[in-house]
This record gives structure tokens, sequence and C-alpha cells, in this order.
């Protein structure tokens, strides 16, 4: 089989995401599919007016003018989810929003970075992370779905679900830099849909080792399966490692990523159906997605190649049975 050259595209649409329909059930399939083979893949909507991804990308640029003094506000006890910008990591900045998917939260961030307003942003903000929490929904849907799983079970984890809204910004390493702007990882989340401005550096690892690196194009988003889905899953999703990196960009280029990343307050364990005796023996115990956040800061977790394992892993004696 040749090797890919660029993430498998799975086009989310009125036909697509109507559940009686046969292109719910062959999505479905699809995005199933993708996610075992490659953890990621690239939905393709028409869901998301331009106009507003446009005006949210030109605002968010107002979040990184701000002083450092307002930016170092806006804090959290959660891994990643207040302002990030570290020295080893020069090339990257985020700003987290918890419940970033609700004008509540949004409007708390405002005020709180904004005491004067910005009430363009805020409302753009809002819709924007509102909608990529819908694609959010459908790719959880689908995946329950397509393994069969109760659909009872897949709104009770929605139900529970804690979303990260996060604006980050890379700007193109000057002499002496590296180019790495976010290092080798997987994520810590459930599920991520990412979105840029149209400029390259997301690079995802394949199964085989193959680095793919991401073109982006609009009307396309980039979703991520974490290592907690992983895990829900028994281990059938892969949960791929990615980085982002400012090759060859002049030094005036800056990417802007925005993002949502769903973790989930209700206990994570596999389904039923996706445990048997045979070649999909239980892999992973039940486990509480915050609580594994606190771990991936611990001495463990950061020695860890894989937190989830290290954390909740199932140790299975091979010739126990023999």
């Amino acid at each position: 089989m040749a090797p890919k050259s660029k993430l498998q595209t799975i086009t989310f649409n009125t036909q697509t995401l109507n559940r009686s329909s046969d292109g719910w059930r062959s999505t479905s399939d699809a995005v199933r599919l993708a996610l075992e083979d490659d953890g990621c893949f690239v939905v393709a909507t028409d869901k998301i007016p331009s106009d507003l991804r446009d005006a949210i990308f030109e605002l968010s640029k107002d979040l990184f003018n701000l002083p450092n003094e307002t930016k170092i506000k806006n804090t959290s006890e959660i891994l990643g989810f207040g302002y990030g910008n570290y020295s080893s990591m020069p090339l990257w900045e985020y700003f987290g929003i918890e419940n970033g998917a609700t004008m509540e939260a949004t409007r708390r961030f405002t005020d709180l970075l904004f005491p004067s307003g910005n009430n363009a942003f805020c409302e753009s903000a809002f819709e924007y992370m509102k909608l990529l929490s819908e694609i959010d929904h459908c790719v959880m849907r689908m995946v329950f779905d397509s393994y069969g799983v109760d659909a009872k079970q897949c709104d009770d984890m929605i139900e529970s679900s804690l979303y990260l809204a996060r604006f980050m910004k890379y700007r193109a390493p000057i002499e002496k830099e590296v180019e790495v702007g976010l290092p080798p990882h997987s994520d810590k989340s459930f599920l991520a849909i990412l979105d840029d401005n149209n400029v390259k550096g997301l690079e995802i690892k394949m199964r085989n080792g193959e680095w793919i690196h991401h073109e982006p194009s609009p009307s396309t988003f980039v979703v991520v399966a974490g290592e907690p889905f992983m895990a829900w899953s028994n281990g059938r999703i892969y949960a791929p490692v990615h980085q982002v990196v400012m090759r060859a960009h002049p030094k005036e280029v800056v990417r802007y990523s925005l993002g949502i990343f769903s973790f989930m307050r209700a206990t994570v364990e596999v389904p039923d159906k996706l445990v048997d005796d045979d070649q999909h023996y239980l892999r992973f115990r039940p486990f509480n997605h915050l609580d594994f956040l606190k771990y991936v800061l611990t001495e463990e977790g950061k020695a860890s190649k894989c937190c989830v394992e290290s954390y909740c892993g199932v140790m299975v004696d091979p010739v126990a049975d023999h």
C-alpha cells in the first residue's frame, strides 16, 4: 500500500448528518475507521459561515496584542486551560476558555481581558466555538453508532463534556531559534476539533511512523482523537502523536489556530459492547478524566510514553490462561 500524502477528508453536510439516512450510516463507519486507522481526519463542512470564521481569526489577534500583565490574568487550575507562554516553547502562545462553548464563560473571559468591552469578540467567539462543539457531538454520535453502542450512553457522555476553547498563536522563528512551535505529543483531551488561518504547521504521525504535513484549506477542520478516547474504545481508536513546526516561513508570518477540546466530567469507561474474551479483552480501567490530567503533570506521567496506559491500563499476563 502506498504511503498517505494527506489526511482523509470526510464531508459533513445535510445528507450525511441526517441520522435516518444511508449517508449517516456510511459516514459514521468512515469516521470510525479513520479514527481507528489514523486517529484523525479532516471534516469538510459548510456549517460554519465563512464570514464568522474570518471574523474570529481577525478578532483573536486582539488577544495576543494585549499587554502581558493583562494576559496572565487568565488563569486555571486545569492543565492547559489558562494562558500559556513558555520559554521552552518560545514560538507558541495560547489562551483557554473553560466551558468555552457557553456565552456565560465567553463573556467572563472577555470582561476579564477587555474591561472596556469587546462585544464583537465575545459574540463571534461564542458562536464559533458552539459550532465547533456541534461538530464534536456529530463525531461522537457517529462513532457510538458505528460501534453499536447505545445512543443513551453517547448522550450521557456529551452531557458530561467540559469544553476548552483555545486560541493559539505560532510565530515564525527568528535566527538560531528552532522551528518547532509545539513538540511531539498526543492529546490528553477526549477529542479536538482544530482550525487555522491557512498557514501550514500541523504535522501528524501515522501508525506506520510516517509524518503527514497537513495542508490547510478553507471550510475544513481537523479532528484529532486523544488518549482518553483511545481508552474508551478499548484501544481500537488511535491517539496520534502530532506537532506544530513553523518550517521555512518568512519571519512576518504568524499561524493562528483555534480549537475546541472535550474533557469528560463523568467516569470514562470502556462500553461492554467493546469488550470480549478473545481479541478485545478489557485493556483500560474506568477513570476520572480530570484526575488523569493531574497525573499527566507528575514525574511518572511526564516519563510515560502513553500516559493513559500507565494511568489506567490493565496488565495482562499472556501465559495466565495456558
